[in-house]
């Protein structure tokens, strides 16, 4: 029974994951049927109603949200305040398109924004929009380009023409997006588990741990590095060793020592990779935050990340030994 109330979980999440290109693409269609500025409006507060959900009940950032948001959003602003002067009349539905065209490429081009507002969201990624979005720009990119020759050649076209150009191209960008993505969900879900890395960086002194609050307004301490990372295990050691030299004014080299996996809210599971970074004085670390026992980590469990409670004695250990025999 508990299994099959995971499952059921799990396949609800997929979903929501899927539709979240549905405003988008309502958006695109209702374009064509009612007034440009309301049917914005709506497909707005439909992103906003969804993205909010997302955010707090299900604990995930549902990229396609953020990206109807972000482009929606941009084009009923303009409308809204400025009228006919940055979207001319009959060239909303290229607008809109153009601004999420350029929303994704953005994420596509500088993940670490994304994740950085995840990041200060306090929750974790649990899903790739990587290749979904490069259809989005790819085809959009074609299709602008098409659209702008068309105009410049001051071609006749018929009025057939011109409504499958204008309106049945961009929507049908994202039908196809949506049916990649949702294809693509449940191909993972059948084959295996999501590859999805999170490193944690421990840093360690004289036999004390680093920790960090998670945001500024809670009071739960947690390791301060911790970032997502798709890819081999090489990849993410890669990557521990360039942040450990990032942070660190020393040579020392972060030691990878516990792997676990970790089921996140969208029913999948995380690989957690946790390394420690033994340093010789506190001034060393660039970060925030302050160094405890592990005696006053266990006396304040309930101000405690979670994660550490696994990782705790693997910490101890690691940290003691590096106290004993390399200090």
């Amino acid at each position: 029974m508990k299994e099959n109330k995971q499952n059921m979980s799990m396949n609800l999440k997929n979903k929501i994951v899927s539709i979240g290109l549905l405003p988008i693409i309502i958006t695109l269609i209702g374009l064509h049927f009612f007034p440009n500025t309301e049917m914005l409006g709506v497909g707005l507060f439909m992103s906003l109603i969804m993205l909010a959900y997302n955010i707090i009940k299900m604990k995930d950032l549902n990229f396609f949200l953020l990206l109807g948001t972000l482009g929606i959003g941009t084009c009923f602003v303009l409308r809204l305040f400025w009228g006919y002067k940055y979207v001319p009349l009959n060239t909303i539905t290229p607008t809109v398109e153009f601004s999420l065209m350029a929303f994704a490429f953005i994420y596509y081009t500088a993940p670490e924004l994304y994740k950085d507002i995840v990041s200060k969201l306090g929750i974790r990624i649990c899903f790739s929009y990587k290749f979904e979005t490069k259809i989005i720009i790819i085809l959009s990119s074609i299709h602008l380009l098409i659209l702008y020759i068309i105009k410049t050649l001051n071609h006749d076209w018929s009025p057939e023409g011109r409504f499958f150009m204008i309106n049945i191209v961009p929507v049908s960008i994202y039908i196809i997006c949506l049916i990649v993505n949702t294809l693509g969900i449940h191909f993972v879900a059948r084959i295996e588990k999501s590859r999805h890395n999170i490193i944690r960086i421990a840093p360690v002194c004289n036999g004390r741990l680093l920790l960090s609050l998670k945001n500024p307004t809670s009071q739960v301490w947690d390791i301060p590095i911790e970032r997502n990372l798709e890819g081999t295990f090489d990849d993410s050691k890669k990557y521990a060793m360039k942040t450990a030299k990032r942070i660190s004014g020393t040579n020392v080299q972060p030691r990878f020592i516990l792997q676990y996996t970790e089921e996140c809210s969208c029913g999948i599971c995380n690989n957690v990779l946790l390394f420690i970074l033994p340093i010789k004085t506190e001034s060393d670390i660039k970060l925030d935050g302050r160094f405890f026992k592990f005696e006053e980590i266990e006396n304040n469990l309930q101000q405690i990340d979670p994660c550490i409670k696994k990782e705790l004695e693997h910490l101890r250990n690691a940290a003691s030994l590096w106290k004993e025999f390399y200090l």
